[in-house]
């Protein structure tokens, strides 16, 4: 059985929606994230108690450097517990700043949707004298995709 928390850790101790067939349906055409993100620091503790009290015993972690950094806590927690869980962490940011990998999920199509922008940014810079074209590009330190 394989479950996801709507809000990612921000809601972890309830509204559980099951992966079921006519959940995941199609879900790679759909963009941004189905599952939910949350921002913020959540207690280990809680996402630990939540876990034991739902029996699980393997978490699937989706997202870049803070969520590495939670589940980093969560793995903690649950080893001082002495409680068996096992944590993996699947990268998928669009700032392309984990350590180790050379490009998480997310990145490239990100510059994919950022590429026509520039262009016609620039296009409507250059047609003017003195133009400038300015385009805010999401992203949070890195600035990969402005490169």
């Amino acid at each position: 059985r394989m479950e996801t928390r709507n809000a990612g850790f921000k809601n972890f101790d309830r509204d559980a929606v099951l992966l079921e067939d006519r959940f995941v349906y199609e879900i790679q055409r759909q963009g941004g994230t189905v599952l939910g993100s949350s921002r913020g620091t959540i207690p280990a503790t809680e996402i630990a108690d939540a876990l034991v009290e739902n029996g699980i015993t393997m978490l699937f972690v989706v997202g870049g450097d803070g969520t590495m950094k939670g589940a980093s806590k969560i793995d903690d927690e649950m080893a001082r517990r002495g409680t068996k869980c096992a944590v993996a962490v699947v990268p998928k940011t669009i700032d392309n700043d984990i350590p180790l990998i050379d490009f998480s999920f997310g990145f490239h199509s990100a510059v994919e949707a950022a590429i026509p922008l520039i262009a016609a940014a620039n296009v409507e810079a250059a047609s003017c004298p003195n133009g400038v074209g300015v385009v805010k590009l999401m992203g949070r330190h890195s600035g990969f995709i402005a490169l």
